[in-house]
């Protein structure tokens, strides 16, 4: 396995990012337009959310992990 730089980090967590705004926005206007009942949407987007900080979590942990040891 390779080390993760910073410049990978961030476009990754900038990917994560980028694609929650996606999701979280078409649950809204889904909700919004009446397609989808309010408590689903917010349920929905709270799963979302947790699922996006769980992911830019391990992307952080793994671009620490793969920085190199000072002695």
């Amino acid at each position: 396995m390779t080390d993760l730089d910073v410049r990978t980090a961030r476009r990754v967590i900038l990917m994560v990012a980028g694609i929650y705004i996606l999701l979280t926005g078409g649950l809204e206007l889904s909700k919004l337009a009446g397609a989808m009942d309010p408590l689903e949407a917010h349920e929905l987007t709270r799963k979302l959310t947790t699922l996006a900080s769980l992911a830019v979590g391990t992307v952080i942990g793994f671009y620490l992990a793969s920085r190199q040891r000072q002695s």
